[in-house]
């Protein structure tokens, strides 16, 4: 259901390019209040990292994912370097990025009662610290805070958390072993910080549905009974502004929902006419020793030669591997493979280019490309508010 309502936002979205609306007037960035409330008082920081317990993370890291068991009803492996290649492969641990990229686990809460009867969900999306004065933002992509499907759904971040250098190898056994406990040190190694601000564009705080592009957000974090600030911990990298959206990229992220994966086995059924829309059965044509899963549990990075994209979002587009939950992991270039360092110029937002869906929205669903989100005056506003921001 969780797909399904994405795809809803996208035909939603469509439609609303189809019938051209307006353009919203751009503005400042626009700051997102963070509503959850703990015995009727905002919640502190230590509130928001004691609410995610392993049980809260595992079930978050689940969503969306509906081939999370083999054929004989066993749990599947975490990804592994079984596909080391160009269209993903997992990230060296050892630089700058195996510290700065992380994973964020989100409660929001949504008006579509019907799909989550008590009016919240938890989800789950990539961030990367960014060097900034305050040391304390992450970067990530606008629809991980806020989306809507105009005139129906609205789905708002109420709290949030940052694990910079997530691992979720051992998340399911030691949820399934203490559901109240608490990440360690192998699964959050740089430790949990709870969202404290939360910044998006101006054309996204009024227009949260892919219509008019700028899908970036700009968040502040705050260790709880810490004086340090993340970068202090992780370090930062650049962040470069209207440069130019192609080249040469290294994209990372954490992907998880198999659901909707072009790369999938699901998506890719022996013997049958290749297509890309219902009804099933679904053939991309991707040949097995190309097929993939991924689970959310571990960093993985597409390289590759982004291009830009067309009107009207003139964003760079990547042929990828990487599945949805790495929305809003960083776009490198100039990146170094030995140090993990470069200069972030977009965030991971959508998929785009299916070759032969008879409408765009399916390219929008699934794939084959990756769309990121390219930073310009917009998304250097949003930056600048969290680097103000007091943690």
């Amino acid at each position: 259901m969780r797909a399904a309502r994405r795809l809803a936002v996208v035909a939603a979205a469509m439609s609303l390019i189809v019938a051209g609306p307006a353009v919203p007037a751009q503005a400042a960035a626009t700051q997102l209040p963070l509503e959850w409330q703990v015995n009727g008082q905002p919640a502190t920081p230590q509130q928001v990292v004691d609410y995610w317990t392993l049980g809260f993370l595992k079930f978050a890291n689940e969503q969306g994912n509906n081939t999370l068991t083999d054929a004989q009803g066993n749990p599947r492996p975490a990804v592994s370097s079984g596909h080391d290649d160009a269209l993903s492969s997992p990230t060296p641990k050892t630089g700058l990025s195996g510290k700065t990229v992380g994973k964020l686990f989100i409660l929001k809460s949504t008006n579509n009662t019907t799909e989550v009867p008590a009016g919240v969900i938890k989800s789950t999306c990539s961030g990367n610290v960014a060097a900034s004065a305050n040391k304390s933002v992450v970067l990530t992509a606008g629809h991980c805070v806020k989306v809507e499907i105009p005139f129906s759904t609205r789905e708002v971040i109420l709290n949030g958390i940052f694990i910079p250098g997530f691992d979720g190898t051992t998340l399911d056994a030691k949820a399934a072993a203490n559901p109240n406990g608490y990440p360690d040190a192998q699964i959050a190694p740089y430790g949990v910080w709870a969202v404290t601000n939360v910044f998006v564009t101006s054309t996204w705080g009024s227009a949260p549905y892919f219509v008019f592009g700028q899908d970036m957000s700009a968040l502040t974090v705050k260790k709880p009974g810490s004086s340090q600030r993340i970068q202090d911990v992780t370090g930062g990298q650049q962040v470069g502004f209207n440069r130019a959206r192609a080249g040469q990229r290294t994209v990372i992220g954490y992907p998880q929902d198999d659901s909707r994966f072009w790369y999938h086995a699901v998506r890719n059924t022996p013997g049958a006419p290749i297509n890309s829309t219902p009804p099933a059965p679904i053939n991309h044509g991707v040949p097995v020793s190309d097929q993939r899963e991924n689970d959310g549990k571990v960093m993985l990075q597409t390289v590759g030669e982004a291009w830009q994209g067309s009107v009207p979002y003139l964003d760079s587009r990547l042929v990828s591997a990487l599945s949805a939950g790495s929305s809003g992991g960083p776009w490198f270039e100039e990146y170094n493979p030995a140090t993990g360092a470069g200069i972030q110029t977009a965030v991971s937002s959508r998929f785009d280019g299916d070759p032969i869906a008879p409408n765009m929205i399916a390219g929008w669903y699934e794939g084959p490309h990756i769309v990121g989100t390219y930073f310009e005056s917009q998304e250097q506003e949003a930056y600048q508010a969290a680097a103000a921001a007091t943690p």
